[in-house]
């Protein structure tokens, strides 16, 4: 007998609920082992410690004051559906900065607008000229192509920013799991 399947006996064996062929196994197992024996004396000392407790009687009205309590408590209306579709504040967020991201994509795509910007002196502004500059000159098929595979990428970043922890766990280990396996 292993000590987890031990261990695992040790109230029973308290409780005089073992029997058959694995009582014997496990008085074997005691006898050899020390570290189980240290743990069924730490068992029978915190049974030997409630036993010794005395009950404490509970007042006669204790039911009718939980009654009353429970009268006194307010309602709580169900939440209308419409509740349930409300966005939370992470989700506005993401909505407004995915809003924000395509308008401006989509403005300074616009050769008037570009005219007005000031796009001398910055690297900021010259790396985006440069940008708007390259999407101009792809055709419409491969602009929608890399509008689509940008705005999935951004979306899904933002969508695991937002999620909680848990959901996000699940996602990227779905992810990891699919993934194809490298020799």
């Amino acid at each position: 007998m292993r000590c987890s399947e031990a261990v695992s006996q040790l109230q029973l064996y308290l409780d005089g609920r073992l029997s058959g062929e694995r009582l014997p196994a496990l008085e074997s197992h005691l006898a050899r082992c020390s570290h189980c024996r240290a743990e069924l004396e730490l068992l029978e000392e915190v049974v030997h410690h409630l036993e010794s407790f005395q009950p404490v009687p509970e007042p006669e009205d204790l039911s009718q004051r939980i009654m009353e309590r429970v009268a006194l408590t307010p309602q709580q209306q169900p939440a209308s559906i419409f509740a349930q579709l409300r966005p939370s504040p992470g989700e506005l967020l993401a909505a407004a900065l995915l809003a924000t991201i395509a308008s401006l994509g989509s403005l300074l795509t616009q050769p008037a607008i570009l005219r007005l910007l000031p796009l001398e002196g910055s690297p900021l502004i010259g790396l985006l000229s440069s940008f708007t500059r390259l999407l101009q000159s792809m055709d419409a098929t491969t602009l929608m192509l890399v509008c689509w595979i940008m705005g999935t990428f951004i979306g899904i970043c933002i969508t695991l920013l937002v999620a909680g922890e848990e959901l996000r766990s699940r996602w990227l280990r779905a992810v990891w799991e699919r993934l194809p396996v490298l020799h």
